[in-house]
């Protein structure tokens, strides 16, 4: 269960911090996917894990860059941006493996997949590892404290001295960064890299993150908890698998749960707010 939601948990992360900064990335499942298939065929071709590593950040980090500047710089409206830019990404992913899983992973990767660490999944242990170095970040540096200012209020943030254009620029480039790093995850996970990986994983990130209390509207949350909602849709997922529950009923609670997790982090955020 814990290596099944590595790659969740660490786009989880993304989307935590572009929301803190008042935004939204509609890309990153599907950057999720580019990335898997860029790194893919280059470890397919090459047969080297660190430049199909390479490969994939950076792919995700392109696209990342892509939306930042666009909204950033550009001030789109970054619902359309990112919704643009998960299509292109989507279709890239689909044509440059076309339209099938990308085979010829190297041994090591497969091996690295089922390898534990203290009795938890190495894949894990990267993910919560990363985890730990952004709630570093976004706690005890000044471009954390500056993501939270642009998120609770961009013109006050403005005034403050803020470059709220790079900062923005900044917080989708680590989000795409960290969606490469997911898609590079996947194919540990499952042997083989999937166009189609990182279809139903968009509402799966967003879920996370929001019944983790890390509000859409910015400035309220933290990365610490995105881990509790990713255990949460986890443990849920599981125990309902367990007992039998049909697919689509666990589409159900699982919307009714994101609906309860979202009604309580925006009456925790008017509390603090009185």
């Amino acid at each position: 269960m814990l290596g099944a939601n590595a790659v969740v948990l660490i786009a989880a992360v993304g989307m935590t911090i572009v929301f803190l900064a008042g935004g939204i990335d509609l890309s990153i499942a599907t950057v999720i996917s580019f990335s898997a298939v860029a790194g893919g065929l280059v470890m397919a071709q090459t047969d080297s894990v660190v430049l199909g590593l390479i490969v994939a950040l950076v792919a995700g980090l392109a696209f990342g860059a892509v939306n930042g500047v666009l909204i950033g710089y550009f001030e789109m409206t970054p619902f359309i941006t990112t919704m643009a830019t998960q299509l292109i990404a989507r279709g890239l992913a689909f044509v440059m493996s076309a339209g099938i899983a990308v085979r010829g992973t190297p041994y090591a990767m497969l091996d690295f997949g089922f390898l534990l660490w203290f009795g938890i999944p190495a894949i894990m242990a990267i993910a919560v590892g990363i985890v730990v170095v952004m709630g570093l970040l976004m706690g005890h540096t000044s471009w954390g404290r500056y993501v939270m200012l642009v998120g609770s209020n961009a013109q006050a943030a403005h005034y403050s001295g803020v470059n709220v254009r790079f900062t923005t620029f900044t917080v989708y480039a680590v989000s795409g960064l960290l969606g490469g790093m997911a898609g590079f995850m996947s194919i540990v996970n499952l042997g083989n890299a999937i166009p189609g990986v990182g279809d139903t994983l968009l509402l799966i990130i967003i879920g996370a993150v929001v019944l983790g209390g890390t509000g859409m509207n910015g400035g309220e949350g933290s990365v610490g908890r995105t881990i509790l909602g990713v255990a949460i849709l986890a443990i849920l997922t599981n125990g309902l698998n367990l007992i039998g529950i049909p697919f689509y009923d666990q589409l159900i609670i699982m919307g009714a749960l994101i609906f309860l997790g979202t009604w309580m982090a925006m009456t925790f955020g008017r509390r603090r707010g009185t």
